[in-house]
């Protein structure tokens, strides 16, 4: 529970993620890495200092898509216990150099926030998904086969509606979809 935690969002998300963690979870110390290139080499050595690779250095690192990219060799060099992604469909793109490195830091757990899975296809659903279980979700090729190729024959009226395709589907992903609409949270979010 203590950390260390990635957590990955949008720029302009930053500042209202650390005021949130200040919020729910005052106890944690949380690093928020932004800036300018001299400004985040200043903060990893001020960091280094204090022991970026110690355990308690700080609970949570909040950064950007952009600049966990930029610095992946120092965020590759941590373990960490979760990453958390906000608006994860920033990585429905397999073949992108974002989902290829963030593939490769060493985390514990893998958590996934986003209002929008599904755009485009079901291979964006099994980047995703292979993102955040690659040994269950290993064959890109095979889900293909499975799921999109029906599915996308379907949507385009070259096949019927195959309920117990659909069925298999959902059940397959049910345990890792959470869904919350906002009328049911709203309460909360005050």
């Amino acid at each position: 529970l203590w950390g260390p935690h990635l957590v990955i969002v949008p720029t302009s998300c930053i500042l209202n993620w650390e005021m949130e963690f200040k919020r729910w979870c005052p106890g944690f110390k949380v690093m928020t890495y932004y800036g300018s290139a001299k400004r985040r080499k200043e903060l990893r050595y001020y960091t280094c200092i204090l022991g970026w690779s110690k355990v308690n250095a700080f609970q949570v690192c909040i950064t950007s898509y952009q600049l966990v990219v930029a610095d992946a060799p120092c965020f590759k060099r941590k373990k960490w216990y979760y990453l958390i992604l906000d608006e994860a469909h920033n990585i429905k793109n397999w073949k992108s150099q974002r989902w290829q490195t963030l593939l490769t830091f060493n985390t514990q757990r893998r958590l996934l926030l986003t209002g929008t899975p599904l755009q485009n296809n079901l291979m964006e659903l099994w980047a995703l998904m292979h993102f955040l279980m690659p040994h269950l979700f290993r064959s890109r090729a095979q889900f293909s086969h499975w799921f999109s190729t029906p599915m996308n024959a379907m949507v385009e009226g070259e096949a019927d509606v195959n309920d117990q395709l659909v069925s298999r589907l959902h059940n397959i992903i049910r345990p890792f979809v959470l869904r919350r609409l906002k009328k049911d949270v709203a309460k909360q979010m005050v």
